[in-house]
């Protein structure tokens, strides 16, 4: 059966299949004007600050969100004027392989690059891979590479070291009981930067035990009892209620000695079930976050 569906992938994948070529790159009409109104902005903050009226760091700041702006601009431009069926296009919006920023940098402009301390150089790459890099631009470029090879090489270790710490941090963290009896829990909302949605609520109740009980605002009808478990379909109908913040046990607030109980825990999200009595909640947490 394995054999027969890995078969039927490969076939359909090798009828399906995309191929990317350089007139599928298509660059941005109105990108010089973009630059022309950024660089124009970049000399007025430097006009201010050769008069004395900003500071070194404002100027820097200024100028690194002058050029991150109009990077955006062009991102968000470059996306719409694309065709559906563009290849490059396909791959980006259905998640399979890169993103709207890697299409930007290979149509719109590379942006700005960090040196191998982590600081951002504020001489932005305004070509795009498609133009081709200037000598200065190409040198520019790799700060970002040396900086990648150099985390490579560095960072391991101390990604590891930090996973022993918190393993060791939170091996104690044991399922002990199936209800802790508390009264307590925390009050979920989406979770927002700016006006993007980094989480939305629907995704945050899914798995978890509700604190109070959930009631549709128009009819009054309850939707989830108190310490009833939110699966799927009632976390959609919670937010098809038009409720934007609900009650949740949680394990920051769970009276569990030593632990935490099933109710504060939640589901176990790797099964899709119950998490079990004596499983190691907190090793799992701790290698997660790796």
């Amino acid at each position: 059966m394995l054999d027969r569906m890995k078969n039927l992938g490969f076939r359909y994948s090798t009828k399906a299949g995309i191929t990317v070529g350089v007139s599928d790159i298509v660059v941005l009409d109105d990108k010089q004007q973009i630059l022309e109104e950024a660089q124009a902005k970049v000399d007025n903050v430097m006009k201010q600050f050769r008069r004395g009226l900003i500071t070194e760091e404002e100027r820097y700041e200024r100028v690194i969100s002058i050029w991150s702006s109009s990077k955006d601009v062009i991102q968000g431009k470059l996306m719409k004027s694309l065709d559906e069926v563009n290849p490059i296009y396909m791959m980006s919006d259905s998640g399979a392989r890169g993103n709207a920023s890697n299409f930007t940098q290979l149509a719109g402009m590379r942006g700005l690059m960090a040196n191998p301390a982590g600081r951002i150089i504020e001489l932005p790459i305004k070509s795009s891979f498609r133009e081709g890099l200037t000598v200065l631009e190409y040198f520019i470029s790799t700060h970002g590479a040396r900086k990648g090879l150099a985390d490579t090489a560095l960072k391991t270790a101390d990604s590891g070291y930090l996973t022993r710490r918190l393993v060791d941090v939170a091996q104690d963290v044991i399922i002990r009981e199936t209800d802790c009896g508390t009264d307590r829990g925390i009050l979920a909302k989406s979770i927002k930067e700016g006006n993007e949605i980094i989480e939305k609520l629907e995704e945050r109740l899914i798995g978890r035990f509700a604190r109070k009980p959930i009631v549709h605002p128009e009819t009054g009808e309850v939707i989830v009892a108190e310490n009833e478990l939110i699966d799927e379909d009632k976390a959609l109908e919670v937010v098809e209620a038009g409720i934007e913040e609900v009650w949740i046990r949680s394990a920051f607030t769970c009276n569990t000695p030593h632990g935490v109980c099933k109710r504060c825990y939640g589901r176990n999200l790797a099964t899709g079930t119950d998490v079990e009595v004596g499983e190691a909640v907190g090793i799992i947490a701790a290698t997660i976050n790796r």
